[in-house]
């Protein structure tokens, strides 16, 4: 049976292994540079800077979405920021990243939030599909990202 709730810090190390995963699949696992105690103090914390939904599958953890939340100037809401959505290899075709986002959208409904919001590859034509397919828009607008170097935080 496939269940979604929100990820606990009991959680974190099946999480943080999954978010390592999806590095690795990605082709990027340098780009990884948190840690499993950062990980923890960051998205379990007494204030926490991220959530996650996970996805359970008779028992097993098989998924995850993670997100922010941002308020959104334009809207005069909150925005839910979709950061990741993972689905372990085995399991995919399964119908659990709907279901994942699917329970994110209601959670955002139940909350007040207005809106989901995350990234995708332009040359990834099945996931967008498939985002369109949930009643997703996809947009086309450009991506900017400027490091900060570390000495400076």
């Amino acid at each position: 049976m496939l269940s979604c709730r929100h990820a606990t810090r009991r959680d974190a190390p099946a999480l943080f292994e999954m978010l390592r995963e999806l590095a690795a699949h990605e082709g990027s696992p340098a780009a990884l540079q948190t840690d499993l105690e950062r990980f923890c103090r960051d998205g379990f914390g007494p204030q926490p800077r991220f959530a996650a939904v996970l996805a359970e599958l008779d028992g097993r953890q098989v998924g995850y979405v993670s997100y922010t939340r941002v308020y959104a100037i334009w809207r005069g809401a909150t925005t839910l920021a979709i950061d990741d959505v993972y689905v372990r290899a085995a399991c995919r075709g399964r119908g659990i990243g709907e279901a994942m986002l699917r329970w994110l959208h209601g959670f955002a409904a139940q909350t007040g939030a207005n809106r989901l919001r995350w990234e995708v590859n332009a040359r990834n034509a099945s996931a967008i599909r498939f985002y369109e397919r949930l009643g997703a828009a996809v947009t086309t607008k450009g991506f900017c990202a400027w490091e900060v170097p570390e000495r400076v935080r």
